[in-house]
């Protein structure tokens, strides 16, 4: 086949793919509201938040007055003290600050099948007396009192699983700019499929299942020897198209702090990519074809734009680039390539005024993780972050990533 054909298919044929998810699933978070309940006469079950720690003694210190002031009426807090030295095990026996609610488990070591989080995860589970779990991280700060009271509001009928929203605090820098981009787009994609029946992962510093779900999927059995996996691995094999719900409401966010150097950031993109490898095959098509039809889209426009069909374009007389427009600008010499770059720019202009609208709105959803006017700057940056770790993913092999 001609390579003109080919390159001319693989750049309109992302376009028309970018479009398909623009327009049928990412809309569908723009509409969607959540749950809404006045909570008069509403029946909340009893709540166990479970946090695995590790020497995160200064978090907790912070993190734990603001959870037991949450206004619910029955819930309980199990912090998995995984093997601190920072004084945590002292702080939390001593309870120096009278918490009512706060339990906690001392792990001493892990079985070597198992990394330690989801080893800590698993025993706090365990001692856990409630049905319903719901999961942060020592350095994440929920939005307001009422955070886990709007959480359980969505865990309506037969909803087992709910995915909240964390975004990442604002600093100055670039970098703290593109990974709340990053953050952004993730959020986007996995509550827009969650809404189109087609869950795929979610965010453990924000995410309630029920206790009944974990083990019944045999909780993180299937990943315990990948260091990631914690989240959006049991979430892609415990949840199919009718028992997961989204919380996308300000007041059930919870915030943390991204990290701060690009060597820290980079491990910890290449940790969590890196179980992609473990999703399901049709997670792994559909998130696929997103990601390469984002790149195609970006990356083709300025060889298709030059690589001209052996046929002509013939387009409507307001659409050809007036000849003296060209020669005003001394561009005569691209008059025979009017037609077909009028056409190439027209399709991809569109694309991108149309996922910049798109992914404006979902910004606005989601109570703004970015700036909206940056959003096409971010994008571009976006398709080369998906580019670069693309390619490191595949020759990684999650087993042998380390923390630091």
């Amino acid at each position: 086949m001609n390579f003109t054909y080919i390159l001319h298919a693989l750049f309109f044929g992302g376009i028309l793919i970018q479009l398909i998810y623009l327009l049928f699933v990412f809309t569908r978070l723009i509409r969607h509201r959540d749950f809404k309940s006045n909570y008069e006469g509403q029946t909340f079950p009893p709540v166990s938040i479970i946090i695995a720690a590790m020497n995160e003694l200064k978090n907790l210190k912070e993190l734990l007055p603001l959870l037991e002031k949450q206004e619910y009426p029955d819930f309980e807090i199990i912090i998995a003290d995984d093997r601190s030295c920072d004084g945590t095990y002292d702080y939390l026996l001593d309870n120096e600050e009278g918490f009512s609610r706060v339990t906690f488990s001392r792990i001493e070591s892990t079985p070597k099948h198992f990394t330690s989080k989801k080893y800590a995860m698993t025993v706090a589970i365990k001692k856990s007396k409630h049905d319903v779990i719901l999961t942060t991280d020592a350095d994440c700060r929920p939005a307001g009192d009422e955070w886990l009271k709007q959480m359980v509001s969505q865990l309506t009928g037969d909803k087992s699983v709910v995915l909240g929203v964390s975004p990442y605090y604002h600093h100055k820098g670039l970098l703290n700019s593109f990974i709340r981009y990053e953050t952004f787009q993730t959020a986007v994609q996995y509550l827009s499929f969650t809404l189109a029946k087609v869950p795929f992962m979610g965010v453990g510093r924000n995410l309630m299942f029920r206790k009944e779900l974990f083990w019944k999927t045999n909780g993180y059995m299937r990943h315990a020897d990948l260091l990631s996996g914690d989240d959006d691995l049991f979430i892609n094999e415990a949840t199919n198209s009718t028992n997961v719900a989204i919380s996308v409401g300000k007041g059930t966010q919870v915030y943390s702090d991204p990290k701060r150097t690009f060597s820290d950031w980079v491990t910890q993109k290449r940790r969590h990519l890196s179980v992609g490898k473990r999703y399901k095959a049709k997670d792994k098509v559909t998130i696929g074809l997103l990601w390469m039809s984002l790149l195609l889209s970006w990356f083709l426009f300025i060889p298709t734009l030059f690589v001209t069909p052996p046929f002509d374009i013939n387009l409507p007389v307001w659409l050809i680039m007036p000849s003296e427009f060209l020669a005003k600008a001394n561009l005569q010499h691209w008059e025979p390539f009017t037609n077909w770059m009028r056409l190439v720019t027209c399709t991809f202009m569109g694309w991108l005024l149309l996922r910049w609208l798109i992914l404006g709105l979902c910004n606005k959803r989601l109570s703004v993780f970015v700036k909206s006017w940056k959003i096409l700057w971010f994008d571009l940056l976006y398709a080369l972050y998906i580019l670069v770790f693309g390619i490191i993913t595949i020759f990684s092999n999650p087993k042998k990533l380390k923390w630091k």
